[in-house]
């Protein structure tokens, strides 16, 4: 009874020993030996879309009309008397007008009609678009200081105890092995 409680006792002394990754789960609680430390990243990606379109620019004129007369005093090849002619007309897309000299006058009438010029430019609208992504990344760094001077020894006591319970049993096993051995027959 005396040997099962030595061996009981030596049990419970190796189990206290805490191994790394449970002092990383409970760090808040073992502040002198374990250190946390976190970085924060931020990655900016700036992106410019630029589009271009067609356009068309309208102008308009409205109607528009213009006299003149010119009085013709010296006319070469002429000496006397008036000069006449005929009514002359011009039409043109835009336009229309007539002429006639009537008794040595040049009579101009020139109108024009409600005109809407259409302009096509090409690639004449950018557009641009700034698009701003922020990419945020963070990790967490956790460090277990090393080994004070207790736990060297707790981890070393933990290891000799282990070697110790070993012999006990494979002492005591050679020591009864017949009784063992008879059990299992």
């Amino acid at each position: 009874m005396k040997q099962i409680s030595v061996l009981i006792l030596i049990c419970l002394l190796s189990v206290s020993c805490m191994t790394v990754k449970r002092i990383e789960r409970n760090c808040d609680a073992f502040a002198k030996i374990c250190v946390t430390s976190s970085t924060d990243t931020v990655r900016i990606e700036n992106t410019v879309v630029v589009t271009e379109r067609d356009t068309t620019i309208n102008f308009y004129f409205p109607r528009d009309t213009v006299y003149l007369e010119t009085p013709l005093d010296k006319i070469p090849g002429v000496k006397k008397g008036l000069i006449n002619s005929k009514l002359s007309y011009l039409e043109a897309g835009l336009a229309w007008s007539t002429a006639q000299v009537e008794q040595g006058v040049l009579k101009h009438y020139i109108e024009s009609g409600d005109t809407l010029l259409q302009i096509k430019l090409e690639n004449a609208l950018r557009t641009e678009k700034q698009l701003r992504t922020e990419l945020k990344s963070s990790h967490q760094i956790v460090t277990v200081k090393e080994n004070t001077k207790f736990a060297d020894f707790t981890i070393r006591y933990f290891w000799y105890s282990l070697i110790v319970i070993i012999l006990i049993c494979g002492f005591l096993f050679w020591k009864f092995k017949n009784k063992i051995i008879g059990i299992f027959r």
